[in-house]
């Protein structure tokens, strides 16, 4: 996993996901709540698919891989647009864009599903109850809709996430080098995902990161490990004394090119790398 940024313009948000519009959506989900609550049903609402317009930017934000596990989906499926906070439970960011990444379906249908973690005090959504007026509805939805454009509507949703203490990672707002460390076995040939040493709060992190994203599976700490053999190999013949010189340029842009963001497994290798430099 490594950090994301989000493009905040109007050419990169279609307007769908700014201004009025997720505010007139979120309320008409609202006044289904109310109605739900008018008439003491406690069935799960109908929220009606709306982002999949979103996936294209997403991909390119994420550098046309997984935003969990770095695994290039772009061969083999188109990825899916993941509620980061699922619309289950957080049904009113359901047409929230900053709640959107992009992610494999393995990583989000087959691991997370509906799981969300924190330690912190639940992000607090709405309340509409059955009396609320149309004029009340509008305005719980503008407070709770902000604007992706809106810098200090921005701040203001990170800064309910990081009371919340999610976790896990959200690529776009939190580094995952403060927690994510990795474990390379020769024997097994496998990289394992293991928390940054002496933080208790990394552990925890990490093991939620591994339980329900699934960072761990094996077919991901086997393909880490065969891009670590090829890194390493680079990093072998740029560092004899003996290699061609032809060759040592070759092996350092190979280097390059595998910490660059659209690299799988990036922010493994730039683990091992640092450390490297590190000496």
């Amino acid at each position: 996993m490594i950090p994301l940024t989000r493009e905040r313009t109007e050419t990169a948000i279609i307007a769908a996901f700014r201004g009025a519009k997720p505010i007139e959506n979120l309320a008409d989900l609202m006044k289904e709540v109310r109605t739900k609550a008018q008439n003491n049903d406690d069935s799960s609402l109908k929220i009606t698919s709306k982002w999949s317009e979103t996936k294209h930017q997403l991909r390119r934000e994420t550098h046309e891989k997984c935003a969990y596990c770095e695994s290039n989906f772009g061969v083999v499926a188109f990825g899916d647009v993941e509620h980061y906070r699922p619309k289950s439970i957080y049904w009113w960011l359901a047409y929230v864009y900053d709640n959107y990444l992009v992610s494999c379906a393995i990583c989000n249908r087959k691991f997370k599903g509906n799981e969300f973690e924190f330690t912190g005090p639940k992000m607090a959504g709405p309340e509409i109850s059955a009396a609320a007026t149309d004029a009340e509805i509008a305005d719980l939805a503008a407070r709770f809709a902000p604007d992706p454009l809106d810098d200090a509507a921005i701040a203001d949703f990170e800064d309910r996430h990081r009371q919340e203490a999610p976790l896990l990672v959200n690529p776009y707002i939190s580094d995952p080098e403060a927690f994510f460390a990795w474990n390379a076995s020769v024997g097994t040939q496998e990289v394992e995902l293991v928390p940054v040493p002496g933080s208790a709060r990394a552990a925890d992190v990490v093991d939620a990161c591994e339980r329900i994203y699934g960072l761990n599976r094996l077919q991901l700490r086997r393909r880490r490990f065969k891009a670590l053999k090829l890194y390493e190999f680079m990093v072998d013949v740029l560092e004899d004394p003996g290699s061609d010189p032809g060759l040592k340029v070759t092996a350092q842009a190979f280097i390059d090119e595998a910490l660059a963001p659209q690299s799988e497994y990036a922010g493994m290798l730039r683990f091992f790398e640092k450390r490297r430099q590190a000496g």
